[in-house]
């Protein structure tokens, strides 16, 4: 008979750790979905990521104290739930899946759509017109299996991965400052290169705080972890570090190995980071870090996995869902029929977007709303701090509001 409950103190600092950084999806931000971002800062994306990377470090103390208070399996739905009550708790938590199917549905789509496109004009490999169907459901389905086989492996999977796709970029972004000293400059940190000034680079940062995102999927680990109301704080600070340090460095080396007065056409490319580092190593390279870019998607996720059927979950023992999304497998203890749910849902956005309104226009469509979601989701979570706070210390002070 299938139970309810997680396995509990199973997870450590590393594999929570990984659960965060992997969920941020390294490798395809840094080679791909950056140019979002740099569709408006151009030549100052360097400078959008530092400053996504301290709203993001802010928001990550934030949560971390929130943290402190509340842990569980339900992530922001716990957080809110018990600030503010079961209503605003069941709508933090509808938020969250929302976001999550579009997100999901975003991701799979970074191969369905990109992966035939960078293989045409990379590597001159031309796929069947329909070849988007088998690469979105194969997408969805690797990240189901990977997550119910187990919390562990899944994350033992994404430390791996995770971990080696950074190292792959951090390389070939040395390679590209290294080689060619004459390229870099302090002024890719200014707003000069942006498109409108200060307002361009403002527009980038929206697009950046999205590559951040992955770091809040750890949060729904708090049933699995040791010690978790220390552990999943202490990680969520250390994950959003860690990526801020990545993306500001691979936005300063793509930005400046392509030329900062040139963003505009790097902004206009699928697969910016797959051209550049062709250009500059060769085929070899392209290869090795197109195999990443996909890796680093699939891993995505399996993490995504892993936190939404978490959330789903907790709101079906809640009452909030239906009881039986709330089954755990009886040998993997992992929510399984959750998890299935969630990607049936993700695939059913990826499809009927790319069948309606071509698969670009579908990918930008849920990239909007898994950009916009998630900020109301972490303005609620944040509100949460202060009211946490004055009940376990009685009193409302200057300190508990400032960190709203």
């Amino acid at each position: 008979m299938s139970i309810s409950e997680l396995k509990r103190n199973v997870l450590n600092r590393k594999e929570i750790l990984f659960q965060g950084v992997a969920g941020s999806a390294p490798a395809g931000a840094a080679v791909a979905t950056m140019t979002g971002a740099a569709q408006y800062s151009l030549g100052a994306l360097p400078l959008a990521a530092l400053i996504a990377f301290f709203v993001v470090l802010l928001n990550a103390y934030i949560i971390t104290r929130v943290s402190k208070r509340v842990a569980g399996s339900g992530g922001y739905y716990d957080y809110s739930k018990n600030a503010f009550g079961a209503v605003t708790g069941a709508f933090t938590g509808w938020m969250y899946i929302l976001y999550q199917v579009f997100a999901m549905a975003f991701i799979a789509m970074s191969i369905s759509v990109f992966l035939p496109a960078l293989l045409s004009e990379i590597f001159g490999i031309n796929l069947p017109s329909y070849a988007w169907v088998p690469l979105l459901l194969v997408s969805l389905l690797f990240g189901y299996f990977v997550s119910v086989i187990g919390i562990k492996q899944s994350l033992k999977y994404a430390m791996v991965m995770g971990t080696l796709e950074i190292l792959i970029v951090v390389f070939i972004g040395l390679f590209i400052v290294l080689s060619k000293p004459s390229v870099n400059t302090i002024e890719v940190f200014t707003p000069k290169f942006a498109s409108g000034g200060l307002s361009g680079v403002m527009l980038g940062v929206l697009f950046m705080y999205t590559a951040f995102s992955g770091f809040g999927a750890m949060t729904p680990l708090g049933e699995e972890a040791k010690n978790a109301k220390k552990m999943v704080g202490d990680m969520i600070l250390l994950s959003s570090v860690i990526l801020g340090l990545f993306f500001i460095f691979a936005a300063y080396a793509f930005t400046v190995g392509w030329g900062p007065l040139n963003m505009s056409t790097y902004a206009s490319n699928l697969v910016p980071g797959v051209i550049l580092t062709k250009n500059d190593l060769g085929m070899i390279g392209a290869i090795i870090l197109t195999i990443f870019y996909v890796n680093s998607i699939l891993t995505d996720l399996v993490v995504f996995f892993n936190s939404s059927s978490r959330i789903l979950m907790t709101l079906s023992r809640d009452n909030v869902l239906p009881s039986f999304l709330s089954k755990i497998h009886d040998k993997h203890k992992t929510p399984h029929i959750s998890a299935a749910a969630i990607g049936i849902a993700a695939a059913v956005v990826s499809i009927v977007g790319t069948v309606t309104i071509t698969g670009f226009n579908a990918w930008l469509m849920a990239g909007v709303v898994a950009t916009l979601a998630p900020l109301l989701v972490h303005a609620i979570a944040n509100a949460s701090l202060p009211v946490l706070n004055k009940r376990a210390t009685k009193k409302l002070g200057f300190i508990n509001v400032s960190y709203l």
